[in-house]
């Protein structure tokens, strides 16, 4: 069963690269149809006459790669899920315990939370920036081994409160990602109207940035707050300055700067976004780099 677990991860793994790349060819649609359907000149008898095979851009995009790049989307959701599940069965516990299993989850969650967001605001070209960061986490796990470990750590062996707490930790990850591509959206648009006519308005991005964060900053809120309840369990006291427990209370506090700042004349524009951006960078220090370089209490990465 874990072989088969393995073989589902991988197959979302590629399913999300397809995704990615799907959706940055309907991102960029009208620039290389317009190429394809560029005018072209003849000569004739009369003169030279300009025939075209149709409009330079396009006014709608391609419903086909729409509909395959949300396809292929749900087939990474899917596969990853069931993976996680099979992964689970085969090694009787929740699929937390190293840093293949969390980047594989990672990468699920966030296309899964995509996904949803993509049917809540029907905004396809958040994917376009969304998807290429689920299939980095994805990718990222081939940096780890893959080996499940039956048998875990002391500090782990609580599976319900580990499960819950590690469960929002990480679906706050994967919404702080999405909020993370609409910022890099809002970024690329600039303050104000439409400057590039590709991407949605500054307006919509922003939007779609606060929206995202008012989701994942409570997750993440009662993320860590379940991680002290498990600290107490684990290591006797609930809050110790561990390097984890640190920069996830950093990574929180920039968040809470960005909504409580959004209102401020000061803040209007991309600057609040780059503040998101900001926040994602220390959500990837406290996912990946806390566990690599810094030695600690939740230094069990399996590397």
């Amino acid at each position: 069963m874990e072989d088969l677990a393995l073989y589902l991860l991988w197959s979302a793994f590629v399913a999300a690269g397809i995704s990615a790349g799907v959706y940055l060819l309907y991102a960029s649609q009208p620039w290389w149809s317009a190429l394809i359907v560029a005018p072209r000149s003849a000569a004739t008898t009369a003169g030279t006459v300009t025939l075209t095979a149709g409009p330079t851009a396009p006014r709608r995009r391609s419903s086909t790669l729409a509909g395959m790049a949300t396809f292929s989307s749900w087939t990474a959701v899917v596969f990853g899920a069931l993976g996680l599940i099979f992964r689970s069965l085969a090694l009787n516990h929740a699929p937390f315990s190293n840093l293949f299993e969390f980047s594989m989850a990672f990468g699920v969650a966030i296309a899964l939370v995509y996904v949803l967001l993509e049917r809540r605001y029907h905004s396809r070209l958040l994917g376009t920036f969304a998807m290429p960061v689920a299939f980095g986490l994805f990718a990222s796990a081939l940096a780890f081994p893959s080996e499940g470990q039956q048998t875990l750590v002391p500090a782990l062996q609580a599976p319900a409160i580990l499960t819950i707490h590690v469960s929002f930790m990480l679906l706050s990850y994967a919404v702080l990602a999405v909020a993370f591509a609409a910022a890099l959206m809002h970024i690329l648009q600039g303050n104000t109207g439409r400057k590039h006519g590709w991407l949605p308005s500054a307006r919509r991005c922003d939007e779609l940035t606060y929206q995202t964060v008012l989701v994942g900053f409570p997750l993440l809120a009662i993320g860590i707050s379940l991680g002290a309840w498990w600290a107490n369990d684990a290591w006797g006291r609930y809050w110790g300055w561990d390097p984890k427990e640190t920069a996830a209370l950093v990574t929180g506090l920039i968040f809470a700067v960005y909504l409580h700042t959004r209102g401020l004349r000061q803040m209007r524009g991309t600057r609040g976004s780059w503040i998101v951006v900001g926040g994602f960078v220390a959500v990837l220090f406290t996912y990946l780099g806390v566990n690599l370089w810094i030695s600690g209490l939740h230094s069990y990465a399996g590397v």
